[in-house]
C-alpha cells in the first residue's frame, strides 16, 4: 500500500466528501457541457436573467463539435464575465435522452433536434425562454479563424432582443 501524498490526498477527498463538499451530482465532467434535461426550467431563467439559451447540437466523436465545445462554449461559460451573459446546454441529435421541451412535455434529444431541422453538426442555437429563435443558428465551423467573432455576434445580438434594443 503507498503512502505518502497520494494517501494523503485521498484521505483529504473522504474527509471533504463525508462533510458534504463533494461535487453535486450533477455535475458534468470536466470538458462536458450540461445536457439539456428541462429546458422549461432553463426558459424560466432566461425569462427572469433575459439571458439567451445557448445550445450546441452535437455527435459523439465530431471533431467539430469538439472544438466548438472546448475552444468556445466551456472558455465562455467558466469564464465569470462570460458565462453569466447566457444559459448554455448541448443537446446529442441521435440520442434517446428524456429531456422536457419549453412547455413542459416529455421529449428526447433527437426529437428536439428534429423539431429544429438540425440533422448535420454542430449547430449552435440561440433561444429566448420560449423556444424562439434570437439570432440565426451557427451551422458548421465556418471559417475557423472567425468562429469566435461569429458566436459573440451572436450572443450580442440575442442578448439585444431580450433587452428590447434589437
Amino acid at each position: 500500500m503507498a503512502r505518502g501524498p497520494l494517501s494523503s490526498r485521498r484521505r483529504l477527498l473522504l474527509a471533504a466528501a463525508a462533510l458534504g463538499l463533494a461535487l453535486p451530482a450533477r455535475a458534468e465532467p470536466p470538458g462536458q457541457l450540461e445536457p439539456v434535461r428541462d429546458l422549461q426550467a432553463d426558459g424560466k431563467l432566461s425569462r427572469a436573467r433575459r439571458e439567451p439559451v445557448v445550445v450546441l447540437f452535437s455527435l459523439p466523436g465530431c471533431p467539430y463539435c469538439e472544438i466548438v465545445r472546448r475552444s468556445h462554449l466551456l472558455p465562455m461559460q467558466r469564464d465569470p464575465r462570460l458565462g453569466a451573459r447566457m444559459i448554455i446546454r448541448e443537446v446529442v441529435i441521435d440520442s434517446d435522452m428524456p429531456a422536457v421541451g419549453f412547455r413542459g412535455e416529455g421529449t428526447t434529444h433527437a426529437a428536439i433536434a428534429r423539431a429544429n431541422g438540425v440533422r448535420a453538426v454542430p449547430v449552435v442555437a440561440f433561444w429566448d425562454g420560449t423556444g424562439a429563435k434570437l439570432a440565426e443558428p451557427l451551422s458548421g465551423m465556418l471559417l475557423a479563424d472567425f468562429y469566435a467573432a461569429y458566436l459573440e455576434e451572436a450572443i450580442d445580438r440575442s442578448r439585444k432582443r431580450l433587452a428590447g434594443t434589437n
